[in-house]
């Protein structure tokens, strides 16, 4: 296809501008030329599209290589065996019980704890509804003062006979603000109603993430 050539006035301006500006590069090897397909090729005679090219690749490594996350920790907590078993353990009324806890050694400002897990419960109330509170509290309190918890979540299971039992998820993300030798994570279960079971299975799980 033959080039389309400048066809007014304001074209041969941007053709001398683009040259101009080539000239400059050849002086400054951090300027980068201006160049028009429809006009004459750029005088510097550089592979702009590689140079670009080479420019992309560069960035999309630092940026991948600055949201890189490494595992530095894992620990677990589970029954034994865990598999549901009938009226395993009966939750006390009104009084938040642990009933799962781990812990994560040499932590950081900076790290990320990623916390998962499944909780089996029963409700076996012939006439009401139950109303579970599951909490996660940060550190080893001798006392667990609610406001205190790092998650809450509120649990309603229907009265024996009515979709009683339940296996409830628990996922939360906290951020070490801090550096420690080891962080301590607990979650406990409160009942308004009873017999409350936790039955099983029963799972939780922490994640220490670095994102330095």
């Amino acid at each position: 296809m033959e080039k389309r050539k400048c066809d007014s006035y304001q074209e041969e301006e941007l053709r001398v501008m683009g040259k101009k500006l080539c000239e400059k590069h050849r002086e400054s090897e951090g300027f980068k030329c201006w160049c028009y397909d429809c006009h004459d090729e750029c005088d510097c005679k550089k592979d702009h599209k590689k140079d670009h090219k080479k420019d992309d690749k560069k960035d999309h490594k630092k940026d991948g290589h600055k949201d890189k996350a490494n595992l530095k920790n894992f620990e677990f907590y589970t029954l034994n065996p865990n598999v549901q078993q009938p009226n395993r353990f009966e939750l006390p009324v009104d009084v938040q019980t642990p009933v799962a806890s781990v812990t994560l050694d040499k932590v950081k400002k900076g790290d990320v704890v990623w916390l998962n897990g499944v909780f089996g419960l029963d409700n076996d109330d012939p006439d009401d509804f139950a109303t579970i509170i599951m909490r996660i509290y940060k550190g080893s309190p001798s006392v667990f003062i609610p406001g205190e918890e790092i998650y809450r979540a509120v649990i309603e299971i229907d009265d024996a006979g009515n979709d009683d039992q339940v296996l409830e998820p628990l996922a939360h993300v906290d951020v070490i603000t801090e550096n420690d030798e080891n962080v301590t994570y607990t979650v406990t279960l409160e009942t308004d109603e009873d017999p409350v079971f936790l039955n099983g299975p029963v799972t939780f799980t922490a994640a220490l993430i670095s994102t330095r």
